[in-house]
């Protein structure tokens, strides 16, 4: 009996550490938007979790706060799409070992952008 208890303890600490380990995080995000032929813009985002949906808002300083649309989180992947003024981009960024989350924006006009989202450190 004994035994049983213990191993239920065990396993009701380890699964929840596993599982917010896999989970994203909300709050002030940092990072960088590298339009196509442009120098990089440094940017912030508010970040929304909603189970797998995310809320986000990106403040690019002077070129303006853009909301995004369809933002979803799977498999360590953060897909989202917004208006920046122009063409409708979709972006789709992986997270990388240093847990980073950095990939492509492709615009509906074939531009493309690369962008890095980094998530606030824990204290």
């Amino acid at each position: 009996m004994r035994s049983k208890i213990l191993a239920m303890l065990f396993l009701g600490l380890i699964i929840p550490a596993v599982c917010s380990a896999q989970a994203i995080k909300p709050g002030k995000w940092t990072g960088s938007v590298t339009p196509p032929e442009q120098d990089e813009v440094a940017v912030t985002f508010d970040v929304l979790v909603f189970g797998d949906s995310l809320g986000v808002v990106i403040h690019a300083g002077e070129h303006g706060d853009f909301v995004v649309t369809s933002g979803h989180y799977a498999d360590k992947t953060i897909s989202f799409t917004f208006v920046p003024g122009g063409p409708t981009v979709h972006c789709v960024l992986k997270e990388n070992a240093e847990s980073v989350y950095a990939g492509d924006c492709l615009g509906d006009d074939g531009s493309l952008a690369t962008m890095k989202m980094v998530p606030p450190k824990e204290m």
